[in-house]
């Protein structure tokens, strides 16, 4: 559930560097605070410090943020928790996701040099927007601008750090990717999907 760069690189900040985000709400998929404590943290230092591999699968570009610390939210603040005096929403740019994408590969370089950094961008559009424009156009910019900001850092990065393009792959390789829903691939895209990253990666 964490799709915006902001909150995945806390999670590097907050596991590996200790960094302190109590100011911020983090939430569970069933929007109900989790704030994890120190022995969390620890745990999920030990993945990242024991992985060779690093996949990142970036959704959006449109965040919930904190206006007195600048900090992103995981997700949009619960109605009953909401105070407009402190929370906001904003479309974010692309050199502020590359700035993320690059300080999250620098903490990963730092604990695991030699690790593989494989990023996608997830072909699922928005559901919803907070903008004032259609949301089919907002999940257009939201995904332009996490692509652009993916190639931007491949091309500016050292060795080990790749893209795979399973966003195209659905978007311009299948005539009819999507379930009923018009937003999640059929199981049988998905499928092509894995054989394409086992050739290319395993």
């Amino acid at each position: 559930g964490i799709v915006n760069t902001f909150s995945i690189l806390q999670q590097f900040q907050w596991a590996i560097e200790g960094k302190n985000f109590d100011h911020l709400y983090w939430f569970d998929p069933n929007k109900e605070i989790a704030m994890p404590d120190e022995e969390d943290r620890l745990a999920t230092r030990n993945l990242m410090v024991d992985a060779d591999t690093f996949i990142f699968t970036l959704g959006v570009s449109e965040i919930w943020y904190d206006k007195v610390s600048g900090e992103a939210f995981w997700r949009a603040i619960p109605v009953d928790l909401f105070d407009d005096q402190r929370h906001g929403f904003r479309v974010s740019s692309v050199i502020e996701n590359v700035d993320n994408l690059k300080n999250i590969i620098k903490i990963i370089k730092k604990i695991r040099p030699e690790a593989n950094i494989i990023m996608t961008v997830s072909p699922v559009p928005l559901m919803a927007t907070f903008r004032n424009i259609s949301c089919i156009s907002a999940s257009s910019v939201s995904k332009a601008i996490l692509r652009v900001a993916v190639d931007e850092v491949i091309r500016s990065s050292t060795e080990n750090v790749y893209y795979f393009p399973s966003f195209e792959i659905v978007k311009d390789f299948f005539s009819d990717p999507f379930q009923e829903d018009n937003r999640h691939p059929k199981l049988e895209v998905v499928a092509s999907i894995m054989q394409s990253f086992k050739r290319s990666f395993l």
